[in-house]
């Protein structure tokens, strides 16, 4: 059975080539996926600017 779609937007950018290859290793090391990472990543540094 398929996961349900979360409401979502597309969010199209461009990153430093280094900064993707440590993003795209992390992503095969913990197989998470590159989108996850980047979540997760900014919710973290929204959460500490807002404090």
């Amino acid at each position: 059975m398929p996961r349900p779609s979360k409401d979502s937007k597309a969010l199209n950018i461009k990153i430093d080539t280094e900064l993707y290859k440590q993003l795209e290793q992390y992503s095969a090391d913990t197989k998470l996926t590159k989108t996850a990472i980047v979540e997760l990543a900014l919710e973290e540094y929204l959460k500490k600017k807002s404090k």
